[in-house]
This record gives C-alpha cells, sequence and structure tokens, in this order.
C-alpha cells in the first residue's frame, strides 16, 4: 500500500511540475558566428533574448574561412549572417535563394527540403501562363525567379519581386536584424581613397604625404583570390586591385561614384534582337596585357566567363551569368577576333553595366586551367589589374605592387599596398592608433562611442546596401522530440517557430547599444536604398498588408513589447516554456 501510495505521489509531482511550467521541452541551439567582437556582442544578445523565453542557445564561434563553409555546407542550425549588394536591383537580394545558388546558406530547395510540395505561385495576373499549388521550392521560387530575370516591364517585375520577398520571408529562415552602414576608420591624410555602395575600397589612386605606400587592413585570410570563385567583400576589393574588367566602379570629376569602361573602348548599347534578346559588341582597348608580359585577348574574356558560369567550377555566383543567353547549356558569347567580344543577353537588364564591373565577370590567365592552386602564391598569380602580388605571408600580409603592364598604369598613384591580415578589432585599432596602418574595416563595439569624439574626423559611417540578419537552416527539426508533425505540416509549423522568434529582438537596443555605427533597425530582407520604379524606398512597399509600419515587423521601440507578447503566444502553443 506504502508503494502505491508512492507512486501516486511520484505521479502527481510530475503532473504539477509539467503544469506549472517547470519543465521545458524548447530545442538547444547553437549559434554560429566568425570572430569578431561585435558579432559576438550581438550574438550575446540574441542568446540572452532567447533565454527570456525559455529557449536555450550555445554560441559557436569559428575562423571566417571556416564559418563560410560550414554555413554553406549547411551544418549548422542558426547562424550570423549578413548581406551587401553586388548590383543595385533587388533582385540581387532574392536569386542567391535558389535552389542551386551557391550562396544558399539557408539550404532552400536542398537535402529534406528539396522533396516538400508546399509552395504557391500564380503569376496568371502579370500575363505568365504559371500556376502551382503545393509545388516544391524549385517548382515555385525557382521559377519566379527565372521569370523576373526575363521580364522587361518594370512594374510587373518589381511587383513579382515583392512576391519573391513575400515567399522569403513567411519561411521565417530570414531574420533581419539592421540595415547596414560602412564602419571604418582611415587617416585624415589618405587623400585619393574611395568606397563604393557594395563596401568595395579603392586605394590605386591614393596618396599619402608623399609616400609610396600604405598599409591597410580590412579582415583576416581570404578564402580566395581567384575573383570567379570570391564571395567576400574583402575579397571583392582585392580582386579590384589585382583584376581589370570591361568595366569598373570610378569617380567622376565632381567626386561621384559611376561605372565607366575599363579594358573596354566603351560601355556601348545594347541592340534588340526581334526575338526579344539583346546583343552587346565591345571592342577591347590597345595593347593589353597580363601581368607576365602576355597579350590579353578577346577569348580569353570569353573563356572566363564560360568558366565562372561552368557547373564545373560550382561558383558561389556563377548563377549571375543566367541573364546570357544559352546558361547551363553554352553562353551566347564569342570573340570575333583578338579585341572584339559579342554577348547575347535573354533580354535587356538595366544592371548589365554593374555586372561586368563585378568580380566574378573579370578575366583569368589561361593557365589557370591547369593549376587550380594558381591562385594562392605569389609565384602562381597572374593577373590584369593595377597591382601584381609580390607576397603572401599567409594569415600575415598580403602585398600588392604597381603592375606595369595595366593599361592605365600611369593614374595608378599609390605604388604599393600591403594588406594585412587580421580579424582582432583590438589589434586593428591597436595598429591604427600608433599609425601602423593607415585604414582599418572593423573596430572593438565597446571602443565605438569613444571613438566617434576621439577620431571624429576618422571614424567613418558610411552609406551601404546591405542587411545584417539571422539565417535558420531549413533543413533543422526544432519541433519538440514528441511531435507527432511531419513533412508540409512539420515545416509549416516550423515556419511559425522561426517567424515568432524574429519578435524576440529588440533591434533597437541592437544598433543604438551595441552594433552603435547608424545602422537602422531592418523590417525586411531587401535593404533600404532600393527604390521601385516610381522613386519610392522597396522596403517601406513590401508586405504591404498595414499601414501602421513598413516591412515585415514593426521595429518602432513602441511595439516590442507587443511583440514578444505574440511570439510567446506561438511558442506556448508548440513547447512547454520553462518559468523565469
Amino acid at each position: 500500500m506504502k508503494k502505491i501510495l508512492a507512486i501516486v505521489l511520484l505521479a502527481l509531482m510530475l503532473v504539477s511540475v509539467v503544469s506549472c511550467g517547470k519543465t521545458s521541452n524548447t530545442p538547444t541551439l547553437t549559434y554560429l558566428y566568425n570572430t569578431s567582437d561585435s558579432h559576438k556582442a550581438i550574438g550575446e544578445y540574441l542568446q540572452a533574448a532567447l533565454a527570456d523565453a525559455g529557449i536555450t542557445m550555445n554560441l559557436e564561434n569559428q575562423e571566417w574561412n571556416t564559418f563560410l563553409n560550414t554555413r554553406k555546407d549547411g551544418d549548422y542550425s542558426i547562424a550570423r549572417n549578413g548581406w551587401l549588394a553586388d548590383y543595385n536591383d533587388p533582385i540581387c537580394f532574392l536569386d542567391m535563394w535558389t535552389s542551386n545558388s551557391g550562396n544558399n546558406d539557408v539550404q532552400f530547395g536542398k537535402g529534406a527540403h528539396a522533396e516538400l510540395k508546399m509552395y504557391d505561385l500564380d503569376l496568371t495576373k502579370w500575363g505568365y501562363d504559371v500556376k502551382v499549388e503545393d509545388g516544391t521550392w524549385a517548382e515555385t521560387y525557382d521559377v519566379l525567379i527565372s521569370t523576373i530575370k526575363s521580364c522587361t516591364d518594370a512594374t510587373k517585375r518589381y511587383e513579382m519581386m515583392h512576391l519573391a520577398e513575400d515567399i522569403l520571408m513567411d519561411t521565417g529562415c530570414i531574420v533581419p536584424l539592421y540595415f547596414y552602414t560602412d564602419l571604418y576608420m582611415v587617416d585624415d591624410k589618405l587623400e585619393g581613397f574611395y568606397s563604393n555602395p557594395l563596401g568595395y575600397k579603392y586605394f590605386m589612386y591614393s596618396t599619402v604625404d608623399g609616400a609610396d605606400y600604405i598599409n591597410v587592413c580590412l579582415s583576416s585570410e581570404p578564402d580566395t583570390l581567384d575573383p570567379a570563385l570570391n564571395s567576400a567583400v574583402d575579397g571583392a576589393t582585392m580582386a579590384a586591385h589585382l583584376f581589370s574588367g570591361l568595366a569598373k566602379w570610378a569617380q567622376d570629376e565632381n567626386g561621384n561614384l559611376v561605372i565607366e569602361a575599363d579594358m573596354a573602348e566603351e560601355l556601348v548599347e545594347g541592340v534588340t534582337n526581334d526575338d526579344g534578346t539583346v546583343t552587346y559588341t565591345y571592342t577591347l582597348k590597345d595593347g593589353l596585357k597580363w601581368s607576365n608580359g602576355d597579350a590579353l585577348t578577346a577569348e580569353h574574356v570569353v573563356e572566363s566567363w564560360k568558366r565562372a558560369a561552368s557547373a564545373d567550377l560550382g561558383a558561389d555566383y556563377g548563377y549571375m551569368f543566367e541573364i546570357v543567353k544559352g546558361y547551363g547549356e553554352e553562353l551566347a558569347v564569342e570573340a570575333t577576333d583578338d579585341k572584339t567580344i559579342v554577348v547575347t543577353l535573354s533580354n535587356a537588364v538595366a544592371y548589365w553595366n554593374e555586372l561586368l564591373a563585378f568580380p566574378t565577370y573579370y578575366p583569368v590567365h589561361p593557365s589557370v586551367y591547369d593549376n587550380e592552386a594558381w591562385a594562392t602564391e605569389p609565384e602562381t598569380y597572374i593577373n590584369n589589374g593595377p597591382y601584381v602580388m609580390t607576397k603572401w605571408d599567409h594569415d600575415s600580409v598580403i602585398t600588392l605592387e604597381k603592375n606595369e603592364n595595366y593599361h592605365d598604369a600611369d593614374n595608378v598613384t599609390m605604388d604599393k599596398i600591403n594588406f594585412y591580415l587580421s580579424d582582432d578589432s583590438n589589434n586593428m585599432l591597436a595598429n591604427f592608433k600608433n599609425g601602423s596602418w593607415i585604414l582599418i574595416d572593423d573596430v572593438p563595439t565597446n571602443e565605438i562611442k569613444s571613438l566617434k569624439t576621439e577620431y571624429a574626423d576618422e571614424f567613418v559611417v558610411a552609406g551601404q546596401i546591405g542587411t545584417y540578419y539571422v539565417c535558420w537552416n531549413v533543413n533543422e527539426n526544432i519541433l519538440p522530440a514528441d511531435s507527432k508533425l511531419e513533412g508540409v505540416e512539420a515545416e509549416k509549423a516550423q515556419a511559425e517557430i522561426r517567424k515568432a522568434i524574429g519578435l524576440l529582438f529588440d533591434r533597437n537596443y541592437i544598433v543604438e547599444e551595441i552594433a552603435q555605427g547608424g545602422q537602422v533597425p531592418a523590417s525586411s530582407f531587401v535593404a533600404m536604398g532600393m527604390t521601385n520604379p516610381d522613386g519610392t524606398e522597396f522596403y517601406k512597399t513590401a508586405h504591404s498588408t498595414t499601414d501602421s509600419f513598413d516591412g515585415y515587423y514593426d521595429v518602432s521601440a513602441e511595439a516590442f513589447e507587443d511583440n514578444v507578447a505574440k511570439a510567446m503566444e506561438v511558442l506556448n502553443k508548440y513547447y512547454v516554456i520553462e518559468e523565469k
């Protein structure tokens, strides 16, 4: 009798514990981030915000290149992420999420997610015979992006891009935190330096008190210096100094940023063909050479583009050639002689000249086809831009020196650039303060407030088109272990949970107390700075189901308490939340 009574009492105790909310079945998450004080500080805040909601999240820090590859391989549950525009069109924020994109870290349309039939698409209102119910990601989102890229009607195109962002954000896998600014420190003695809205920095036309070299630090060891394979902003800056494309970013006489011809004699207008395709014919400047003295021909450009677009190379940005007719089979680009390149696009593309200035479109020397390791050491590194690489002490410094074979070498004013490699913001600041480094691309978060005062003329907060966000791996299960939900129903539930968790984060606190660089709380993924055809900002017209706030979240300080209440209402549907 005593034994039976003890069992009954134990059962009652367990029921009491569960009913009082003392036992939690929430998942234990791991937040992946790369080495940086600011990334760590944001991760710690997110960790605390989730803890307040009864969810445990551990932090895992990885070195930059390891971090990139871990995210790319989908070997994570939740991770820090950021995206900067590649050109001034919202599609560059949206096409990265197609099934085969190398930048699709969320793993949409990959693994188990590839088989989920749960997405709808109806493009009939825009005149396309496309209507899909319960389709896969490839059958819906991929089709939508492809249709957008083929559309030449600006109004229809932008309306469909808003639809694409609606589909994307409805998954809850993208949790925007803030719109970027570009925060860096630059010695006020450095003249002629400029940067573009993509975050690339340009030193080739700079001067410093008559010195023939400068020392700068952008980040740690680059993952690659092959322009076709690069997918990082610091790598793009290096590529812009090492390579020359048909076009480039430059400053006009008034200091305005423009896209102008580089290897090409001019950026020509395209000729529209009867089938709607558009053909461009470019003539290369006379006497173009590689850094080793070899003549650079139109055929080298053509073969480089085909390499960058090929499935064999598997470049993250290979899809940027999707607009070229024949993509996926044989690109419609040819060299009709040593100086003439003819390329045909599937349709008119407003940002074509910007693509020509993007690193993926830079040519590479024919020798790279027989040497996969060509871009790892100065001895095998052949390029055609303003500088040549003369030293690479891995994890320490990359030294570039003026390339006398560059076609515009006479206008290059800085003879030598030492790109120091570090992801330690304290080390960066120390070297800036002692005068060793003239520009640094990161500072310790806890120093920002004082630096704004102490270095008022050298602490820079520049405009930048980009979004800092948290991303989820769509194939990671976050439902309780005892959940009976499967397949489509399970994914719908997890999308609801992810969107709820996105409401738990105080974006105003993040930008004001942690980032402190003039960032703007983000209510959408497509960044501020992108505009609709009528000039209105794209993010302000996103998900326009309410007039009370812009985008997908009410990010006002006043809404935060209500956001948390809404989030907890959803989380309590799926979890037993431990009381605090």
